[in-house]
């Protein structure tokens, strides 16, 4: 039910800060076990300007999205802008985080369905070359707050409190169990006290640790002290990253279906030591700064055997294709990749606003090198066509560009791991050295692959849905 104050409540078991899909996700499958919620949102069901301006903060090293938008505050979360695209983290993937690919993975099923997905993904099925196999993205888009609105209304066992901001949680003395927690309900201050009430923070893969950090900075004692809170925040870089020449029907064959993409094998990964990665292309015929007549010479310079073929079977009309490479890849967790709170920029509440540092690593431009160089040898081998990589991938030259490499794509901040100098939170999601306060999203991946994270994000709910009432 929507409740427009906590005056009266009787407070549940369970408190969840945000209602994105995290939030919402868990909010639903608690009640499912017929247990009552608490589902505070800091925005309506609508956008309001007002608002989403508390998500105001500066970007540091390379260019980046606005912070304000970048994210969304208000009912839905941020799957209110979401293209829909997902898929599952490979096993790879999961195999270095601190629980069982097993434990992920016996949730896809019904993640697909709270996603609406009807077709089942395509996981590094066997291609033509020998270094690179098929893996698929599937269209899931569902609006959350669209989709249980009515739900969440109707619930005798959810009460979800929205235009609320939470300022920052409290501790006990000894700084191991969550207390209080201070609000501000439509700009009036309110304090919950609680009673070893369950605290789930689920606020986005930035805010997360923004909460997190100020209720560390303002506390008086040991609470969420010695975590690294903020620290290793990935994105996935993506973009353009070249083109390739050849007879369009044998490239399209290559992918099999627009919604499959080339992914590096676990052996090329693990030999190579690179980064996970996804290619896909995108055709056309002039992007505008080189026309088809203009790459076709490039060609006959570069690969003059091949070049020729592709012009003498223009007279026998043969459809060649020239098409832009599109990646998407994996960025390791850095340590100076992290959120910091602001010194001198604050919200209508008097909260620090974020700095986000974030530079596109090494590790990125590497991963590139050696797939896409392999890419082209193997094209080669199998007479598909020519790939044409750009000056960035060894130059590195897109960090000074106008383009923004990236997805809107936020991750860790709060990452789970067993080392107690990396980790904020364990296995289970729970905050190191708390008794009572989780954290839920996308700001727990140890490692970020190359998906979409939304998928996982929905298999994490789950699980912690599973783990809190078991």
């Amino acid at each position: 039910m929507i409740i427009k104050d906590i005056d009266n409540l009787e407070l549940p078991e369970y408190i969840i800060i945000g209602g994105g899909p995290a939030g919402i996700t868990l909010a639903i499958q608690l009640e499912k076990k017929n247990r009552k919620v608490l589902l505070i949102e800091a925005g309506g069901r609508e956008f309001n300007e007002k608002i989403q301006s508390h998500y105001k903060g500066d970007v540091y090293g390379d260019k980046y999205f606005d912070l304000e938008y970048t994210r969304l505050r208000y009912l839905g979360g941020s799957s209110n802008h979401w293209g829909g695209n997902c898929a599952p983290l490979d096993r790879y993937d999961i195999e270095k985080w601190p629980l069982n690919f097993n434990e992920i993975d016996s949730f896809k099923k019904e993640t697909k369905n709270i996603l609406e997905i009807k077709n089942n993904f395509v996981k590094n099925e066997s291609s033509i070359f020998n270094s690179f196999e098929l893996s698929s993205i599937e269209n899931g888009y569902v609006n959350f707050g669209e989709k249980y609105y009515d739900q969440l209304k109707k619930s005798q066992n959810i009460f979800l409190l929205m235009e609320t901001s939470v300022l920052n949680l409290e501790s006990n003395e000894n700084g191991k169990e969550v207390t209080s927690i201070n609000l501000k309900i439509k700009n009036k201050s309110k304090k919950i006290i609680l009673n070893l009430n369950k605290v789930i923070v689920a606020c986005g893969g930035l805010e997360n640790s923004r909460l997190l950090l100020w209720s560390k900075e303002i506390s008086k004692n040991s609470f969420l002290k010695n975590l690294p809170i903020g620290k290793y925040w990935m994105e996935h870089p993506s973009g353009e990253i070249g083109h390739c020449i050849g007879k369009k029907d044998v490239v399209e064959k290559v992918f099999k279906k627009k919604n499959y993409f080339l992914v590096p094998s676990e052996n090329f990964i693990k030999n190579e030591k690179i980064n996970n990665v996804r290619f896909s292309v995108q055709f056309w015929e002039a992007n505008g700064k080189k026309s088809l007549k203009h790459i076709l010479k490039d060609l006959v310079c570069l690969a003059p055997n091949y070049g020729k073929k592709i012009i003498e079977s223009f007279s026998n009309q043969v459809v060649h294709c020239v098409s832009a490479i599109k990646f998407s890849v994996e960025q390791k967790p850095k340590i100076e990749n992290d959120i910091t709170l602001s010194k001198t920029k604050f919200d209508k509440y008097k909260i620090p606003q974020i700095k986000l540092n974030w530079n596109i690593g090494d590790d990125v431009f590497f991963t590139l090198k050696k797939s896409l160089e392999k890419l082209g040898q193997e094209f080669i081998e199998n007479d598909i066509g020519r790939i044409g990589i750009d000056k960035y991938v060894y130059d590195q030259s897109f960090k000074k560009a106008n383009d923004i490499f990236a997805n809107h794509h936020h991750m860790g901040g709060t990452i789970m791991s067993n080392l107690d100098n990396v980790g904020v939170v364990d296995q289970n999601l729970r905050v190191k050295n708390t008794s009572n306060l989780y954290v839920l999203g996308s700001s727990v991946f140890p490692t970020g692959g190359h998906f979409n994270p939304t998928f996982t994000i929905v298999q994490l709910s789950l699980r912690l849905a599973k783990h809190l009432t078991t």
